[in-house]
């Protein structure tokens, strides 16, 4: 019989797997409320004159964690298992992706972050369990999203942005995989008032976008490829695909014309193409309480 408890996985191990029986999620306090959000509000001063001060914006404050750790059969932690634990949560210098899985070890959402404290529970032959902080670089855990299609000519999509932050875009990695002699791609942005990010993909290689950061590379992602290489030569005037939340209409066209040497312009019509393209984004999952 297979045991059906919450696990994550931090820093390459999970908590079924780092030591020979499953670590628990597990509190030793009562639990009476689960922390929501906590943000400040941006803002100017008052006057007599002025009783009512500008608002500037929100500043989230990260999530902070507090939660146990105890093995499945609720014998005490050895020396040596202490050891290893603590080597695990504790040695990354930098934040690290935290994945939340189910009972059913369907993956729930990320966090992002670091333990900062850990604190033993003696037991008379070891340590009952570790009491942990997790401070996050958010303020909620986020959840990653993957659509491919496949686009022969021209196709308009339907893409849902699942987001959960409905006042800010989610900027997406875009990867265009060529399966023709395909050299250009354009993908309109109809909800984003009709903007045109203009590709010219590389031959028979992977190319990808990534438009929160604004680089793109190839598929090794060892070499970031010059603007030159795509055809961009007003750098003032790129748009990189963002998606609002909810659904997003994407208008999609595949081209193998070449670029016309008198007008610089590229044909779309008659387009006999077909592209393999793939859209990925992260974004805020505002669950509450994902710990337990």
């Amino acid at each position: 019989m297979s045991e059906c408890f919450k696990s994550f996985t931090y820093n390459g191990f999970s908590t079924k797997t780092i030591l020979n029986k499953p670590l628990l999620l597990a509190t030793f306090d009562r639990v009476s409320t689960i922390l929501g959000l906590s943000r400040d509000i941006e803002k100017g001063g008052t006057t007599i004159t002025r009783p009512i001060a500008n608002e500037y914006g929100t500043i989230a404050n990260n999530a902070s964690i507090e939660y146990c750790l105890v093995k499945s059969d609720f014998n005490p932690f050895t020396d040596e298992e202490q050891i290893k634990i603590e080597r695990w949560l504790t040695s990354p210098k930098y934040s690290t992706d935290l994945v939340m899985y189910d009972v059913e070890n369907n993956e729930v959402c990320i966090y992002c972050g670091l333990f900062t404290n850990t604190s033993w529970i003696p037991h008379s032959k070891g340590y009952a369990g570790v009491q942990f902080t997790f401070e996050c670089n958010t303020a909620y855990p986020f959840k990653k999203y993957k659509k491919d299609y496949t686009v022969t000519q021209s196709e308009t999509i339907i893409l849902n942005c699942e987001s959960d932050e409905l006042n800010e875009y989610v900027y997406p990695v875009l990867t265009v995989m060529e399966t023709s002699e395909t050299a250009y791609v354009r993908v309109i942005n109809k909800t984003d008032n009709d903007n045109v990010m203009n590709i010219r993909a590389l031959d028979r290689l992977k190319t990808i976008f990534d438009c929160k950061h604004c680089i793109p590379t190839d598929e090794t992602r060892s070499r970031v490829i010059s603007y030159a290489d795509l055809g961009w030569d007003d750098v003032g005037n790129i748009y990189w695909l963002r998606l609002l939340p909810g659904d997003n209409q994407l208008e999609i066209h595949v081209s193998n014309k070449n670029v016309n040497e008198e007008t610089g312009e590229i044909s779309w019509e008659d387009i006999d193409s077909s592209a393999e393209i793939s859209i990925s984004y992260e974004c805020p999952y505002k669950l509450v309480g994902g710990w337990l």
